[in-house]
């Protein structure tokens, strides 16, 4: 016997009760179902359904991304966060570039009094090469070096600001602050991972162009820069994982390699999109700052400093709008990402309404 008797199916063979005599003669059935030619009188269709827009808690509707909602998404987070994204990269960048100037200044300076045509002695044209050389790979290393820090502290940050506007959160600077802190040193980590991983694909051509061949080293720079292309492509989305998922080092380039694998010409493509798109503006910004720079520089030596101050601000006009847009981009293609392969959608709405209601 069920534990639920009101809904089990009745048995037809079990015996009737003392309500229901059995009479000999046939009981009446139910009458036969009315029969109808196309509708019954009185019937209207069901509305069709309504289309329901994806939830939209911040700068990007939570499905699957086109091309225009990356870039769109990008945009929109630059205008929403301006004070963060635009602010914090003028900072990082100026101060960059001032660090660098005075070395970009004596490396100018020096290259100026080869091309001056002095009538200098063998030894003198020597010392003088030496020198110039010398200053010019200390102010490659310490430019590099400080560049290399900027870029680490500043895509950490917009990786957690972009983060933050996916969900429609408000981010202000010390909350953006204390979640990009702990991951200052393993973001370092993977930065030098990916150096390092340069410099060793790229050191067959470049000892071919100083100690070998240097037609043939010419000749492996191109498959050499897809190889790098291709790998970064690879894995491109780890600093978001890295940040934004707190994983380790080696865990976030896994991520990036699973998030990529099986989209690699789509992510390929909407990261030369964006980045074409960068260096014309780029471009666009500091031509007049270089023009303007090539005609005050009439080859007098007092003028080389002029032209160095205005190239420099064209540079930090530049980077100061396009490092936060390919940065979004960045973070937004990683979205995108979890998003196909992993529902992420779901998650982000859940977590964007818990965001709103607290």
């Amino acid at each position: 016997m069920t534990d639920t008797p009101g809904w089990a199916s009745p048995d037809p063979n079990a015996p009737r009760g003392a309500d229901q005599p059995h009479t000999g003669q046939p009981q009446p059935g139910p009458p036969p179902p009315q029969q109808y030619y196309g509708q019954p009188p009185g019937w209207t269709p069901p509305p069709p359904p309504r289309y329901q827009a994806p939830p939209k808690p911040g700068v990007i509707p939570l499905h699957p991304l086109s091309l225009t909602d990356i870039l769109d998404g990008a945009i929109t987070t630059l205008r929403r966060h301006p004070k963060l994204m635009l602010g914090m990269s003028a900072v990082v960048v100026t101060i960059t570039q001032l660090l660098a100037f005075p070395l970009l200044s004596i490396a100018q300076r020096d290259l100026d009094r080869i091309g001056a045509g002095e009538v200098l002695t063998e030894d003198q044209a020597v010392a003088l090469l030496g020198s110039t050389l010398g200053s010019i790979a200390i102010t490659f290393v310490i430019t590099f070096v400080i560049t290399l820090l900027a870029t680490v502290f500043l895509s950490g940050f917009l990786t957690v600001v972009v983060g933050k506007a996916v969900l429609g959160q408000p981010a202000p600077f010390a909350e953006v602050w204390a979640r990009l802190r702990p991951r200052l040193l393993p973001l370092l980590g993977l930065t030098l991972i990916f150096l390092l991983a340069a410099m060793v694909i790229a050191a067959p051509a470049v000892l071919m162009i100083v100690v070998g061949s240097p037609l043939l080293g010419v000749l492996l720079l191109f498959p050499t820069g897809m190889v790098m292309v291709w790998l970064y492509i690879m894995y491109s989305l780890s600093t978001p994982a890295l940040v934004l998922e707190h994983a380790g080092v080696i865990d976030s380039l896994r991520r990036s390699r699973a998030l990529v694998t099986g989209s690699r010409w789509r992510v390929f493509g909407v990261w030369l999109l964006a980045n074409v798109i960068a260096t014309i503006l780029a471009s666009i910004i500091g031509l007049p700052f270089s023009i303007a720079g090539g005609a005050l520089d009439i080859g007098g030596g007092e003028l080389t400093t002029r032209y160095l101050v205005l190239t420099t601000i064209g540079v930090i006009i530049a980077d100061t709008i396009t490092k936060p847009f390919t940065a979004a981009v960045t973070v937004l293609q990683y979205t995108d990402q979890r998003i196909r392969r992993e529902g992420m959608d779901i998650e982000l709405a859940r977590q964007a309404g818990a965001g709103t209601a607290g």
